[in-house]
């Protein structure tokens, strides 16, 4: 019995020596993680690492936040919490506060030292007042593509949309991931964000997202925030001007702006700016109102489409008006346009169908002569769209 009692003694010393934790600055954890560890290697002994909150990535999803932490406040990123355990009821962690995490030290890939899934203790919450901003998809990816790579924006964005396409949905956590449409090319990514409602976004449905932008190589997103949806269905409503009309819209917005609405401009090609490139699928032409008096003011830029277009050619272009605007530089004079910006190009009429999908015949290029023509329909045309009679 007796010696029973000091093997039990014996044992829960030496659970106490093991359990103790080590405490440790940002500075001390990242250069033990690095020396002391192999790249990919998790260490066996209890940490806990305190220092400012310097950068966050994202909002809370399932109870989990990343983010760097230094030991004076600023924005060095010395060590870094990754997808670490926070307090149930506690918001998301904002740069500036004082926290301490409490797990095993990893040497993520040489270079980086972090705590994979540790306890955060919340010690100071700094008193900032956070700017929320409202915006676009288009304007979102417009400023998202100002930070650098992986970087996450300071303030929180209200974007609001219409869902164009959903990749997943997790009925557990009433997360999904599902795109914003900006325009024909571009979208932006709502990354497992956390539905505020009782069910999931569909396609065409007109949505909320909050949360801070990210640019994750490239891809501008919001992750692990909040949506809420606001209607049910809403099909994009595309209005068909004239170039009368896209002129005077283009020249009511500031030097630079654009529209956040699509359009569908119809006219005549009246002058090809640049013919078509097979590389990029497109080309750059001028259209008007009235064949008889062009006045080659409205420029399709850079109209995605599969061959050159003939002048006189009656199409429908759809895509962003925009009142473009580069000043005067050396030698280069100032440009003041208004402009049709990759658009997509249709002979005929699209409707509101934003999934039409382009049939035309692809045209061929012929060197006859020392010329180069276009062979289209049985038809030669000169590389800048003039029919050869």
């Amino acid at each position: 019995m007796k010696k029973f009692i000091l093997f039990c003694a014996a044992f829960m010393a030496a659970v106490n020596v093991n359990a103790e934790i080590v405490e440790m600055t940002c500075a001390k954890a990242k250069s033990y993680t690095l020396d002391s560890l192999q790249a990919g290697e998790t260490g066996t002994d209890s940490v806990a690492v305190t220092g400012f909150v310097t950068q966050t990535n994202g909002s809370i999803s399932r109870g989990q936040q990343t983010f760097w932490l230094d030991d004076e406040k600023g924005t060095t990123q010395t060590f870094q919490g990754y997808w670490c355990n926070m307090p149930d009821g506690e918001n998301p962690l904002n740069v500036g506060d004082k926290v301490t995490i409490k797990g095993f030290l990893m040497n993520y890939n040489g270079t980086t030292a972090e705590m994979k899934n540790g306890d955060v203790y919340i010690l100071e919450r700094v008193d900032i007042k956070i700017d929320t901003l409202d915006a676009s998809p288009c304007e979102a990816i417009e400023e998202g593509l100002s930070l650098n790579n992986r970087a996450v924006s300071d303030e929180y964005f209200r974007v609001r949309g219409r869902v164009v396409s959903i990749d997943k949905t997790d009925a557990t956590y009433m997360q999904t991931t599902f795109w914003l449409a900006c325009n024909d090319t571009d979208r932006f990514e709502a990354y497992s964000v956390t539905m505020q409602d009782t069910v999931f976004a569909e396609i065409n449905d007109s949505v909320l997202v909050l949360g801070k932008l990210t640019n994750y190589n490239g891809t501008i997103e919001i992750a692990n925030g909040k949506a809420w949806i606001l209607e049910k269905g809403v099909a994009p409503q595309i209005q068909q001007i004239t170039v009368a009309e896209a002129l005077a819209i283009g020249q009511g917005l500031a030097q630079g702006a654009k529209t956040d609405e699509l359009y569908i401009v119809k006219g005549y090609v009246d002058s090809i700016v640049a013919p078509y490139d097979e590389n990029y699928g497109n080309l750059s032409f001028f259209i008007t109102d009235d064949m008889n008096a062009p006045e080659y003011t409205f420029e399709i830029f850079r109209g995605k489409f599969s061959a050159d277009i003939p002048v006189g050619t009656f199409v429908y272009a759809k895509g962003q008006i925009q009142h473009y605007y580069q000043a005067a530089q050396d030698e280069k004079e100032e440009i003041d346009a208004i402009q049709l910006s990759n658009a997509t190009v249709y002979l005929e009429n699209p409707d509101d169908a934003l999934d039409y999908i382009q049939t035309s015949v692809k045209a061929v290029k012929i060197i006859e002569e020392g010329q180069v023509y276009i062979l289209r329909d049985g038809v030669r045309y000169s590389i800048l769209g003039t029919k050869i009679y």
